[in-house]
């Protein structure tokens, strides 16, 4: 076995570089910064920017490891693609193992062997050739080869592949998925992102890297950038974990890892898309140890707390939490179940997905593929003598008359619709077909819920600054002005200034006035109208009282509430 140079490490290579002439110091600043962000080699790094021609770079860089240099000005890649094919197929190694790698492999006149790599050899990789190697009693030459050659080979090797050879590249890509360095690297990637509190983590691959990116408190952040060529192997691992199909790279799949991290226990939440520079994955982190909460500690207030506790008191009658996706709907109602579930009342629910695990109540999980829609579960809780069902989303026509007739006769319903406004409930089941008269007897009360980001307690400082609009806010609603708070950035909150999220509420009750206005059919506009003068700004409002509290900030409330 050859003994190799020392690798240069990529300060080294870019300073040596630098001395010489071949690049400018801008460019040696630029590529060691791309380097810290993605791990790059200082090679494909120096070709990414643009900084160097990539001939003259690999003939520096050949001359410094003392390696001769194939490049693809001289070598047949065709030829060169069956030759690989071959060494392959003689040593039991796949050519997608190769590619992944940045390495070829060919005889020799005379049996011996040459490797050719791009950037650089891992001494693993040294080792296993050298362990299949050692009873041939064969040498192994190592020499460079340029970026582009290593390409041309990859693509030209299409021709000579058998047609099982995609059955070799998937095993590979397996064995791959399964060594001590992905599943390290996915692991960290997990527990940085638990560490973080995290919502969701997304791994996106692009042209010469990827990036795993995190959702904390609704806003997508940067976690970590690596190296493309290491994309495959951890998509494939994620794939492992969720019993995905790992040969499948043209069709979204979804899947669950069910994982303890960080010594919490998660329900984990896999969808998989495909991409132009490959699989898009998207990791929903949902936490199976919740801790009770109370209503006022999501940010509803007294007077919001004690009319939807009575709400969820009543006997019969349906209550509607609106908002869109991820607008936090679903904490409110677990909160809620928690809170009515005495034991002294059969609570079911059905759900898409299960999100959190409620001891004492007996929870559904939606199928579709097996026909076990929210409609037909909602058919068979009638007949399992149920006091309260929450229902996940009313979705359709279908799942909305059942609730109502599960109302009708006796039940106490909850659940949750994408609508902008509380009221805009009402509107939006008569779109679907549902009679006002069934409406204005069976709904009891409508909430809607926006999330904004909570100050951070270590941080926040009282904000100096006049701000007119807020004083006019104020001034509108009655409320006495406050002096708010601002972020500022502290370690606590990596520097955000904002630390977990609250929820804003707007809350209506169906009143006998409102219920005959239903019945006749009148307009949302109408509807609002008879409700009150800030009928139509709830959460408004709701949000500025926060700001008044030091909670949040105006800025916060308006972006959550644009629209509604």
């Amino acid at each position: 076995m050859p003994e190799l140079a020392a690798p240069l490490t990529c300060p080294d290579l870019l300073a040596r570089l630098q001395t010489e002439g071949l690049i400018s110091p801008e460019s040696t600043t630029k590529a060691q910064s791309l380097h810290a962000q993605t791990g790059l080699h200082a090679v494909p790094a120096l070709l990414r920017l643009n900084a160097i021609a990539e001939l003259p770079l690999y003939r520096f860089y050949a001359r410094q490891l003392g390696l001769e240099l194939l490049s693809h000005e001289r070598e047949d890649a065709h030829a060169l693609a069956e030759a690989v094919q071959s060494a392959g197929a003689q040593l039991g190694l796949g050519v997608g193992w190769m590619e992944l790698k940045g390495l070829l492999l060919r005889t020799l006149e005379g049996g011996n062997w040459q490797l050719a790599f791009r950037e650089q050899v891992h001494p693993d990789v040294l080792h296993l050739l050298q362990r299949k190697l050692a009873a041939r009693q064969q040498r192994l030459d190592v020499v460079l080869m340029t970026a582009t050659l290593c390409d041309q080979v990859f693509r030209a090797q299409q021709a000579f592949r058998p047609a099982d050879a995609s059955s070799d590249d998937l095993r590979t890509l397996r064995e791959l998925a399964e060594e001590g360095p992905i599943i390290e690297l996915v692991n960290s990637i997990l527990s940085e992102a638990v560490t973080r509190r995290a919502s969701d983590l997304h791994f996106e691959p692009e042209e010469f890297e990827f990036t795993a990116r995190v959702r904390v408190d609704g806003d997508m952040v940067d976690l970590a950038r690596h190296a493309r060529d290491r994309f495959d192997a951890v998509a494939c691992r994620i794939k492992i974990l969720s019993n995905l199909d790992i040969a499948e790279r043209r069709l979204p799949q979804d899947g669950r890892i069910n994982a303890r991290v960080n010594g919490e226990s998660f329900d984990i939440r896999v969808s998989v898309l495909p991409g132009t520079h490959g699989e898009s994955i998207v990791l929903r982190l949902l936490r199976q140890e919740r801790k009770p909460a109370q209503l006022q500690d999501l940010g509803m207030g007294p007077a919001h707390a004690e009319l939807f506790t009575r709400w969820t008191q009543l006997s019969h009658g349906i209550v509607l939490v609106t908002g869109p996706t991820g607008s936090g709907k679903s904490t409110t109602l677990y909160t809620a179940l928690e809170l009515a579930n005495d034991r002294a009342r059969k609570i079911i629910t059905v759900e898409d997905p299960v999100e959190y695990r409620i001891k004492g109540i007996t929870q559904l999980q939606v199928n579709a593929d097996i026909g076990f829609t929210f409609a037909s579960a909602l058919r068979s809780i009638l007949r399992h003598d149920p006091d309260m069902i929450l229902v996940g989303e009313i979705r359709d026509e279908e799942t909305a008359r059942i609730a109502i007739q599960s109302a009708l006769t006796g039940h106490l319903v909850l659940s949750t619709l994408h609508t902008n406004s509380a009221i805009g409930a009402i509107t939006r089941l008569v779109d679907m077909g549902l009679e006002p008269f069934l409406l204005a007897t069976s709904i009891r009360g409508l909430m809607a819920q926006r999330l904004v980001r909570r100050l951070c307690e270590h941080c926040a400082v009282p904000d100096g600054a006049e701000d007119p609009t807020l004083a006019a806010l104020w001034a509108r609603y009655g409320m006495a002005s406050a002096a708010p708070k601002c972020a500022v950035g502290c370690a606590h909150c990596n520097g955000t200034g904002f630390f977990g999220r609250l929820a804003i509420y707007d809350l209506i009750e169906i009143t006998p006035d409102l219920a005959h206005r239903i019945v006749m059919g009148e307009s949302e506009a109408v509807l609002l109208k008879s409700i009150g003068p800030f009928a139509d700004q709830g959460l408004l409002k709701s949000g500025i009282a926060m700001v008044a509290t030091g909670q949040t900030t105006l800025a916060e409330v308006m972006r959550a509430t644009a629209g509604a």
